[in-house]
């Protein structure tokens, strides 16, 4: 009859993977050194945390401590362990950092992307409103064309965009902020100054600046105000830089109410146009994710900016708007 050694009738034990949990209860243990102190750190009692220590010894196949009265010491076993993981430990430290700063005053840094249009006044009156409430707040802002938006937004290089036009794009969310009034902008000097309001087509035989018909306002011109870019002076892509020309005395121009100075100025003279005409003010964000706690906190302080500009900017009917701006 042959004979069985106590190696062979006894089963291997196979070890199974620990889960997040239990992998917690083992780095709060070699942290503080005793089932008391990871109790409390994990704010269990002690019987609920031996248990739980058992349940990972059991489900390893090997001790990870030797008791020594009310201490843990660890096995060579949970000391390689515990190296491996130091990893995990502190990718798991960052999380939760990043999830209390998200919390409290949103993502670390707010990475903005928009128009030039809206570099110079909308942007920052919108930011400033933020940063009232949210004075840690680290900002990224930089200028992009319309069409260099897009991809901004989809490599996450920015969480927001604001733009003169909607995107498109199946990973992009598009959301109307607001209408910004067209207004025209001359040098003081400029024959049609004094007028009350200023027709675009009798402005296309002065001096003027215009944009090429494949940008957003170049096409609002050319449909709603029925100007032909090709009788412009100088032909620019930004309404900022138009009116940058416009106090240089090159010219008159038509830009949206919100890239105007809110500080009133001399070498510029702001007439209402005899048709109102509206340009558009968009959000963009990724349709993949959910825009962060502070990307929609920016856009409702845009909002509230965009939405006081509108009831302050000229209008047609507004005859006290003929002096200087």
């Amino acid at each position: 009859m042959p004979s069985h050694s106590p190696e062979a009738s006894t089963p291997a034990i196979r070890a199974r993977a620990l889960n997040m949990r239990q992998l917690e209860v083992f780095h709060a243990i070699m942290t503080t050194g005793t089932i008391s102190g990871a109790a409390l750190a994990l704010h269990v009692s002690q019987p609920a945390l031996s248990r739980a220590l058992a349940h990972c010894e059991a489900r390893l196949g090997y001790l990870l401590f030797e008791r020594q009265g009310r201490r843990l010491q660890p096995t060579p076993e949970a000391q390689r362990l515990h190296e491996e993981a130091r990893d995990v430990y502190r990718g798991l430290d960052r999380l939760n950092s990043l999830a209390q700063r998200i919390g409290h005053a949103g993502v670390a840094t707010l990475h903005l992307a928009c128009s030039a249009t809206f570099a110079n006044t909308l942007i920052p009156q919108a930011l400033q409103q933020l940063m009232r409430y949210s004075p840690q707040l680290r900002v990224d802002f930089r200028t992009a064309t319309y069409d260099e938006l897009p991809e901004y937004l989809l490599s996450a290089q920015a969480d927001v965009g604001v733009s003169l036009v909607e995107s498109n794009h199946p990973g992009l969310k598009s959301r109307l902020i607001g209408r910004q009034h067209l207004v025209c902008v001359l040098p003081p000097q400029h024959p049609l100054a004094d007028r009350p309001t200023v027709d675009p087509i009798e402005l296309c035989g002065t001096a003027w600046i215009g944009y090429p018909p494949d940008t957003p306002l170049g096409r609002l011109c050319a449909s709603a105000l029925a100007m032909d870019a090709s009788s412009a002076s100088i032909q620019v892509r930004s309404p900022a830089i138009a009116l940058s020309c416009v106090q240089t005395g090159l010219g008159a121009a038509i830009v949206d109410a919100s890239c105007m100075p809110h500080i009133p100025r001399h070498d510029i003279v702001v007439r209402p146009l005899t048709t109102d005409v509206y340009s558009d003010i968009w959000t963009i964000t990724s349709a993949r994710q959910p825009c962060s706690a502070a990307g929609q906190q920016f856009i409702d302080a845009l909002h509230a900016v965009v939405k006081q500009l509108t009831a302050t900017s000229p209008r047609p009917s507004d005859t006290k708007n003929t002096g200087t701006a």
